[in-house]
């Protein structure tokens, strides 16, 4: 597993095509914004060619066999509305998806399906003023046949989407019109089976899900915000404890990654926030801005 050990990125890692990946990481830095992946096949890293010129870095994820990118990005003009993208890592080819409403994907384990976080208000974007809607679409990567999945009043405040591992369940976090931060599960009709108030998932997809009925969040407002697990079959939570206040950047096999005590360092803990261990390295300082980890 990643987060069983430690790794150094001390250069920028050459651009090069790679089979599939472990770990992808959106970084910025002096040197302006990249994509980098940890090859499957060789556990090196590698920078990924090829990618839209105006991607958005915090929407970068992995498929959950790590053979293809998801991501939203502008057209190579820098105008028009977003698409979501399918990058294939080995031969750089692209699936492409655009609607003046999509903000956020996650694709399905099995591949099959992209859950798509879109924008639905009819409005000038103000509280108050038009219908203020959040929702999902379904899209078929096979056909590109789109199903409009839920829908609900409020705002995408803080974007997350996510499959359990069995591909049964969906996870979503929106801003309902009360300004209450709300964490939905639905099926794959689109049948809403739980909603959490005051409850976040962390945006990468493969951080969200701890088994195919355990979702990890936290809470919000919080200043403490630990993670929370709850069994969406029973709502029982189970509340961790919080001993740091650095922000969550993923969690993967029953461990947390955050940020170190210095720049450029990242370290693991498990859910308590105990047992500290280094995770990553990474130099010259760059800021990273989305991190999915899928084995």
């Amino acid at each position: 597993m990643v987060v069983d050990r430690s790794w150094e990125i001390a250069d920028a890692p050459a651009a090069r095509p790679v089979r599939a990946a472990r770990m992808v990481l959106a970084v910025s830095g002096p040197g302006g914004a990249a994509v980098i992946v940890l090859d499957a096949d060789g556990d090196t890293f590698a920078a990924v060619p090829g990618l839209p010129a105006h991607l958005a870095p915090e929407t970068v994820s992995l498929s959950s066999d790590g053979t293809r990118l998801v991501l939203t990005a502008r057209q190579d003009d820098g105008a028009g509305p977003p698409r979501v993208v399918l990058h294939t890592l080995a031969t750089g080819t692209r699936q492409e998806f655009t609607s003046d409403d999509y903000l956020r994907a996650a694709l399905s384990p099995d591949g099959t399906h992209l859950a798509v976080l879109a924008d639905l208000s009819d409005g000038p974007g103000i509280p108050g003023v038009g219908d203020e809607l959040a929702g999902i679409e379904l899209i078929d990567t096979g056909t590109g046949a789109r199903q409009r999945l839920w829908q609900a009043e409020g705002y995408w405040e803080e974007a997350s989407i996510s499959w359990s591992p069995d591909g049964l369940l969906l996870a979503a976090t929106y801003l309902t019109l009360d300004d209450v931060l709300m964490t939905v599960v639905l099926d794959r009709t689109g049948k809403e089976l739980a909603a959490y108030a005051e409850r976040v998932a962390l945006p990468g997809p493969h951080s969200v899900w701890a088994s195919g009925h355990e979702l990890i969040v936290y809470p919000e407002p919080d200043d403490e915000s630990p993670l929370i697990l709850i069994d969406v079959r029973t709502g029982g939570e189970r509340r961790f404890t919080r001993r740091t206040f650095d922000g969550y950047l993923a969690v993967s096999a029953g461990r947390v990654v955050r940020p170190g005590s210095a720049p450029g360092q990242l370290v693991t803990t498990d859910l308590d926030d105990g047992d500290e261990r280094p995770f990553l390295t990474i130099g010259p300082a760059v800021s990273i801005d989305t991190l999915d980890i899928v084995a």
